[in-house]
């Protein structure tokens, strides 16, 4: 086997790392609790039917007639699964558009973001500013091949690639995270010192990309 110079290495690592099977395990959202409860009323009622065919009375006409209801059931369960699976809105590829990444499964420009940033904070809509400036934070990760741009990552994913290639700068990273997680995943005030770990974030970036 050939030897692997320290950065092929470390790409290695962060594309294995980085596969869904070495993720953590997620909570179902809306869609995954949806179609559980959907299946699981449908399995009820196959039960329920079989209950009729094979312990219920009634007679001949009875067991056509939740024969017939069973095989109704069953193109319903059929269709039900396939609503699921394909009603799944597919990501766009980024190729369709030039110049976009994909950051926490979402396809974000960098120009709309920096955009976005500014004016989010001309007005004080900190909330806002955040989630912009720390989303163009990821795509400077990545364009300074400090992390992986891969779909499904998470900023917990970004912050082991921060502390393998760039530790340094690993406590900037978390502020302007928990700044992030806050903004966007909670209803928790925000303000303008979460837009300023964001800031940070992106100033230590932009050294980076101006000394590489």
């Amino acid at each position: 086997m050939a030897d692997l110079s320290n950065e092929e290495a470390n790409d290695l690592a962060d594309e294995i790392l980085l596969r869904s099977e070495f993720l953590p395990a997620r909570e179902p959202g809306l869609f995954g609790r949806t179609v559980d409860r959907v299946l699981t009323e449908i399995s009820d009622f196959i039960a329920w039917l079989f209950r009729t065919i094979f312990g219920g009375s009634g007679g001949a006409a009875g067991n056509v007639l939740a024969i017939v209801l069973l095989c109704v059931a069953g193109v319903v369960l059929v269709l039900a699964v396939v609503k699921a699976f394909s009603g799944r809105v597919p990501k766009p590829e980024t190729d369709e558009t030039p110049g976009t990444r994909v950051v926490f499964d979402e396809i974000v420009a960098p120009e709309e973001l920096r955009a976005e940033l500014s004016r989010h904070r001309a007005v004080g809509d900190w909330r806002a500013a955040v989630i912009a400036g720390f989303r163009l934070s990821v795509i400077g990760l990545i364009d300074a091949n400090i992390a992986r741009e891969v779909a499904g990552a998470t900023t917990g994913d970004f912050a082991t690639a921060v502390q393998r290639r760039r530790p340094e700068l690993l406590s900037t990273y978390r502020a302007g995270a928990a700044s992030f997680e806050r903004a966007f995943y909670s209803d928790f005030a925000v303000d303008e010192s979460d837009v300023a770990n964001v800031d940070a974030l992106l100033a230590s970036l932009s050294l980076i990309g101006a000394s590489s």
